[in-house]
């Protein structure tokens, strides 16, 4: 059991959602004659810093609006595909056979009838050594299609080796050569683009105030978002209300996961739209252990090689907890200690700071937030506070002591802007609602002689809106998670 802090003078009671007068009692806030307080300060509906995907939409325009609840676009995929090897048609792996020996014409057989007489393939090797002509179109069986092919070369004792027509090996496509007077020309092949569907999900919250409860004045002055301060309830509720709305709202854009067979109370389907991590599933997921730069540069390697040009265009964000922020920093403390540069900029480490102990006083330190790798890659890391929440993340590291989550790293490309960007937040028109369902109180004060919503001397706060999370290309992205064996 945690011992608690004997700086604690008195443990306040939790509640959730109707807030009466003996909650204010039971914990001595409703003392006005307590002084105002600094605490009040960390009350403000306008606070987004601890909702990083929100806050950055927001700021920067990275969100739209939409009249459907879900919305679909079309994702260009490469324009050539390798083809494979469905099976060994004559026995070329299992037999003594040398295909291509004493220039003559062998069969393989593909997934697809894609290429035409005089495409040159090749299974991939690095120097390109066997390199083979289609010599015949290629004629259906089964699943695929077989090839009649000769082998690039005039040496007579040249071969294609038996491992190339193993089920599953990948040949593709160099270019087309013909003779002079030809009437043939080579294959085309058109990439159609991948149809993807997204959709969001439906959010709603709401709390309750007694009569009783509205008048009644604070222990603690809250600040409003213009800077007056008010000391009843009501501010204090709505406060702690929309700092949890938006809360909620972060939360659900990073974790909320796909669904439509979980019924609600009235019997109808909660359609359910993926959040960040459910979407980044099929990206680029890596496990490890240690974290190290030589791992961030390979892992960041897989998700640009031959897609974008080394160059200034290589750059991406890490959104990580606290903790792997403090791994980032040690991996490339190591990588730079080890290459000597520490030493060149020592004296950038050390300057001169204020100390009631010596008049001479040095500060030490630094941090990395920023790594600047080769090609033109550039890493900069983001905290994400939801992945140090202790609300939600109850999985502890056994060697740090810390959540397993505060190290997971999740690599997401936002190039592009507003609308363009590739990860932005999706929003339902005319979905945001808000109102309030009155009794014998309202938020206006007492009811006096108005129509009520019903009878009890409370009143109810509701708010509804439909959102979703959109990440155009998840192979832009990816996630390096902490695994302990």
């Amino acid at each position: 059991m945690k011992v608690a802090s004997k700086l604690i003078t008195k443990q306040m009671p939790w509640h959730a959602n109707m807030t009466e007068m003996n909650h204010l009692g039971r914990a001595l806030i409703a003392r006005p004659d307590k002084f105002e307080s600094k605490v009040g300060q960390l009350f403000s509906a306008e606070k987004y810093s601890d909702n990083p995907l929100t806050a950055m939409s927001i700021a920067e325009g990275r969100e739209e609006n939409t009249n459907s609840s879900t919305w679909g676009w079309d994702l260009r995929t490469a324009n050539q595909r390798p083809l494979v090897v469905l099976e060994d048609i004559d026995g070329a792996v299992s037999g003594t056979l040398q295909q291509g020996k004493m220039k003559s014409t062998f069969r393989i057989k593909l997934d697809e009838a894609w290429w035409k007489p005089g495409d040159v393939i090749s299974p991939g090797t690095t120097n390109k050594k066997y390199q083979c002509r289609v010599q015949e179109a290629a004629k259906p069986s089964g699943k695929g299609a077989i090839y009649t092919l000769r082998l690039m070369s005039d040496d007579p004792s040249a071969f294609v080796p038996a491992q190339y027509f193993t089920p599953g090996t990948q040949w593709g496509k160099l270019f087309s050569q013909y003779a002079e007077a030809e009437e043939q020309s080579g294959s085309t092949q058109y990439a159609l683009p991948i149809s993807l569907e997204n959709r969001m999900g439906r959010y709603r919250k709401m709390y309750e105030v007694t009569g009783d409860v509205h008048d009644e004045v604070l222990a603690v002055k809250i600040p409003d978002s213009k800077g007056v301060y008010h000391d009843s309830w009501i501010k204090y509720a709505e406060v702690e209300y929309w700092q949890q709305w938006y809360r909620e709202l972060e939360r659900g854009h990073w974790y909320s996961r796909s669904t439509d067979t979980v019924l609600s109370a009235n019997g109808r389907p909660i359609k359910s739209g993926p959040g960040v991590q459910e979407q980044l599933e099929d990206s680029h997921i890596q496990r490890y252990s240690n974290l190290s730069a030589r791992l961030i540069e390979e892992y960041l390697m897989d998700i640009f090689y031959s897609r974008v040009k080394p160059g200034a265009k290589r750059q991406i964000k890490g959104w990580s907890g606290e903790y792997g922020m403090i791994q980032f920093h040690r991996a490339i403390q190591d990588w730079a200690s080890q290459n000597g540069f520490i030493q060149v900029v020592d004296n950038l480490l050390i300057d001169k700071t204020s100390s009631e102990l010596n008049t001479n006083a040095l500060a030490a330190g630094y941090q990395f937030t920023k790594y600047r790798m080769a090609n033109g890659a550039e890493l900069e890391l983001v905290h994400n506070p939801l992945y140090d929440d202790r609300e939600i993340n109850f999985e502890i590291d056994p060697v740090t002591g810390y959540p397993m989550e505060s190290q997971r790293i999740t690599f997401m490309d936002f190039s592009g802007e507003g609308k363009n960007s590739n990860v932005r937040t999706v929003n339902k028109n005319n979905s945001y609602k808000l109102g309030y369902v009155a009794g014998l109180s309202t938020p206006y004060g007492p009811s006096d002689g108005g129509l009520m919503s019903h009878s009890g001397n409370f009143y109810e706060m509701h708010v509804e809106k439909m959102c979703g999370l959109h990440i155009e290309d998840v192979s832009r992205c990816g996630e390096l998670i902490l695994a302990r064996q």
